[in-house]
């Protein structure tokens, strides 16, 4: 299974580049983890700069856009640039490797789309639920430019997010071990939802369970991105009409 890394095993001999940077391939994934918890996500958004002037001088709607803004910020950086830096210090495949391809993945869309259907009724019913009512929506517009422009910025997340996790992540864990990296894969990626209602945390590891199956099949990040951006914008339009906030 470890074909030319498997002198990551042998003390005596000197490993390569390649061989280094797949065995700290995990040990990224936790600082980055770990600096996403502590810098990037909302509530430390807040927590860090709920003091500064200008903060308090924007209303409700403009703190939780400017949260959203440093949150996709932060995974850019986190889930893209560093990995990309990291893969320069220490390559093991062409970038492409790690899911970037859009051309391997374009027959399988359809059956994406199949999924995000079968999925929309069962969000419309989780959407009911307490917990999702006092999570969701995280950002209450005005006005639809508003909104759209914060979708816009939300939906960046979700590509760091699968570039990754479904891609860098899980192609240079597969080099090791197989396909059990889709396994090993989930676990960062369930922790990242810790903070969300339960029902969408143990979801969370489902989905990854299953998108990470369909990205090592497809040799592709951008079917999983297409439904987890379809999710992730379904469940705001529904957590937004629970609320009262418009009406289609």
């Amino acid at each position: 299974m470890l074909g030319r890394y498997r002198s990551l095993l042998r003390p005596d001999q000197l490993p390569n580049r390649a061989v280094v940077g797949l065995a700290l391939t995990p040990v990224l994934i936790a600082v980055v983890l770990l600096l996403l918890d502590r810098y990037g996500i909302q509530r430390a958004f807040y927590q860090h700069f709920s003091e500064l002037d200008l903060y308090r001088a924007m209303g409700d709607t403009d703190q939780s856009f400017a949260a959203q803004l440093h949150f996709s910020a932060s995974c850019l950086t986190l889930f893209v640039l560093v990995p990309l830096s990291f893969h320069l210090a220490f390559p093991v495949d062409n970038i492409h490797a790690y899911g970037l391809s859009l051309r391997a993945a374009i027959t399988h869309f359809p059956l994406y789309g199949i999924m995000l259907l079968i999925m929309l009724p069962v969000l419309w019913f989780i959407s009911a639920t307490e917990g999702f009512k006092h999570f969701y929506p995280m950002y209450k517009p005005t006005a639809i430019g508003d909104w759209l422009l914060y979708e816009l910025v939300y939906m960046l997340q979700f590509f760091a997010v699968e570039f990754f996790f479904r891609g860098f992540c899980l192609f240079r864990l597969e080099r090791i071990a197989g396909l059990y990296a889709i396994a090993i894969m989930v676990i960062p990626y369930g922790l990242i939802h810790i903070y969300k209602p339960l029902p969408e945390a143990l979801g969370s590891v489902v989905a990854g369970l299953i998108l990470g199956y369909m990205a090592i099949k497809t040799r592709s990040i951008w079917p999983g991105l297409l439904v987890h951006c379809g999710v992730a914008f379904s469940m705001d339009v529904f957590a937004l009409l629970r609320n009262g906030w418009f009406s289609v």
